[in-house]
């Protein structure tokens, strides 16, 4: 991980993303622009919370590993998005929850959280800001969570639906262990609910490529057993 001197740069994913319209000056000027490469990480969880991250591009790998040893991985995230809310207003000494990595070459700004502490909590916008962010993740975990009585191709194929209203109807798919994981389900089943899309053509799939064939199919709300 390093950091961007690139003023032009930093400035043109601002405006990308419309921070300006939430953040001070004050916050903007304090914001520098981070490289992440593919494999990297952020964030590893248990340690010392010191930014607040705004992915701007790229893709990230939200994950944890829990006292038995279970790996759980909680999302894919691409931009934009916040990295830190959670810690922001979290009691647990400012320490991080999750292992954050980066999937894809990506790039984040960063803001001190110190600087959030003496300059934002009492601002307006930026708390609007951060809970509209917070509202997202708990929908998204409301969804998932929703999700759990259901079979694995239910699981996957509402999942892909998912993707076809981010992405379009082609897209690269995550790894198979840790799609498998976020979708509580064990590869096994993930690799047979694939062979079984692509056996009644719903999708293609070559390697990580994935073509959508027939998103009515993939939208269907009946539960399949597997």
């Amino acid at each position: 991980m390093k950091i961007v001197n690139d003023e032009k740069k930093r400035n043109a994913f601002i405006s990308m993303h419309q921070l300006d319209a939430y953040l001070s000056d004050a916050l903007l000027s304090s914001m520098r622009l981070m490289e992440v490469k593919t494999g990297e990480y952020l964030i590893t969880q248990n340690s010392q919370a010191t930014h607040l991250y705004c992915l701007v591009e790229g893709k990230l790998q939200i994950e944890r590993y829990e006292i038995n040893g279970e790996h759980v991985v909680f999302s894919f995230e691409q931009a934009f998005c916040v990295i830190g809310d959670l810690e922001l207003f979290s009691a647990k000494d400012e320490m991080v929850f999750s292992t954050v990595q980066a999937l894809v070459p990506s790039y984040l700004l960063a803001l001190p959280l110190s600087i959030v502490r003496q300059k934002a909590l009492q601002d307006a916008n930026f708390l609007t800001f951060i809970c509209q962010q917070l509202s997202k993740k708990l929908y998204q975990s409301s969804l998932k969570h929703s999700q759990s009585p259901y079979s694995s191709e239910f699981k996957l194929r509402r999942y892909l639906f998912f993707k076809t209203q981010q992405e379009g109807l082609s897209f690269q798919l995550e790894k198979r262990d840790s799609l498998a994981a976020m979708l509580g389900i064990s590869t096994r089943q993930l690799n047979r609910a694939l062979a079984h899309l692509v056996s009644i053509k719903a999708i293609t799939l070559k390697s990580k490529s994935i073509t959508v064939l027939d998103c009515e199919c993939l939208s269907h709300i009946d539960n399949v057993s597997g």
